[in-house]
């Protein structure tokens, strides 16, 4: 397996720079997970890794060697695209087999080397079929074995699953988690999906325009995001946002949501916001309260739209400027039904309202 290390890449087409002093390491054995939108950098950086981009400036390093100037076959990277890219002509066997053919293998070493990988992914019955009798989600396994059975020092995978309807993506995660336990082999996989990333990743690489704007665990990244784009591009529904004033001190404060709307909240759960810049108060729906009765805290209001979700519903109310998305139980409050509003302050996040970087509370 394999240490990857970039540092102060650069890359350029033509006048627009689409990768900024990107820097950042992946541990031998971990499964990183690059995440964006469209157009962000990360399949670009990935393929930087391969060697099938060059950077403009910057290192790579790989186990602790500089690469970025050696060609992608020179560097032991396997690498999986979005399609799956099979012969149509072989077997799923030769598929799997042929990159230990391009490097001269015995036919012996070959069969046990295939058989391997086929019992690791679950595809030993389908070695004797074409790849047009394959689903998708087993040309996908055969297009990840033919990666894997030489043994690279990573695998990098670029939306692997993006092509494959909603039940054989969840499958084919499942599928990849195992498979990264199993093999233990340095992995980076780029995605829009910030659900394949929650589950999927040991560490979230979250990119936008170019630049790491958050680096962490799934859980940091959800519970801790360091900006506003991170706090509203991980998470479903995503993070309610709202302009507020923080009114008040130390013993108790308001959130002003406008129109004269404020909650009520312990002062100690704000801490010392800076002077007085704009700040941006971010809740997620499931630390959005809604009470039935009154309760210190809460105030009063009604539902303007209920989403059902089937295991949940999304509930939204208006408080002052804002409306606000709430998770509850299905069934739980009617349409345009009088209800209480408040949130969990443990869970309240505040933004700059300028530079949208979070602004961690003191006491």
């Amino acid at each position: 397996m394999a240490r990857i290390e970039l540092r102060n890449i650069q890359k350029f087409f033509g006048a627009v720079q689409v990768l900024q002093d990107v820097n950042l390491t992946i541990e031998d054995g971990e499964f990183v997970v690059m995440l964006g939108q469209s157009g962000c950098g990360k399949t670009t950086t990935l393929r930087a890794i391969a060697g099938l981009e060059t950077v403009s400036s910057g290192t790579i390093s790989i186990d602790g060697k500089e690469v970025q100037d050696l060609r992608a076959a020179d560097r032991d990277i396997a690498f999986v695209f979005q399609s799956f890219s099979l012969y149509p002509h072989m077997t799923v066997q030769e598929n799997i087999a042929f990159p230990l053919r391009a490097v001269g293998m015995s036919q012996s070493d070959r069969d046990a080397a295939v058989t391997e990988v086929a019992k690791v992914l679950g595809i030993e019955r389908f070695l004797h079929r074409k790849p047009s009798a394959l689903s998708g989600g087993d040309m996908q396994r055969v297009a990840i074995g033919r990666a894997l059975v030489r043994r690279p020092k990573a695998l990098l995978m670029d939306e692997p699953i993006g092509a494959l309807d909603a039940k054989l993506r969840e499958q084919m995660r499942a599928e990849i988690k195992r498979l990264h336990i199993a093999r233990n082999s340095t992995s980076v996989y780029v995605t829009h999906d910030q659900i394949e990333a929650m589950s999927l990743a040991d560490r979230i690489v979250v990119m936008h325009a170019g630049l790491l704007q958050q680096v962490g665990a799934p859980e940091e990244v959800y519970n801790r995001p360091a900006n506003l784009f991170v706090a509203q591009f991980v998470g479903s529904p995503v993070m309610n946002v709202s302009d507020v004033a923080v009114e008040g001190g130390a013993g108790a404060a308001v959130l002003s949501f406008g129109q004269g709307a404020g909650l009520p909240v312990a002062g100690g759960h704000v801490g010392h916001l800076p002077g007085q810049r704009p700040v941006k108060l971010g809740i997620r729906p499931e630390a959005v309260l809604l009470r039935h009765a009154p309760e210190p805290g809460f105030v009063e209001t009604a539902t303007t739209n209920i989403e059902p979700l089937g295991s949940h519903e999304i509930v939204d109310v208006r408080l002052g400027d804002a409306t606000l998305r709430a998770r509850v139980e299905p069934g739980f409050v009617g349409d345009g039904q009088k209800v209480w509003v408040g949130i969990d302050p443990e869970r309240a996040h505040f933004f700059d309202g300028e530079s949208g970087m979070a602004l961690r509370r003191t006491a």
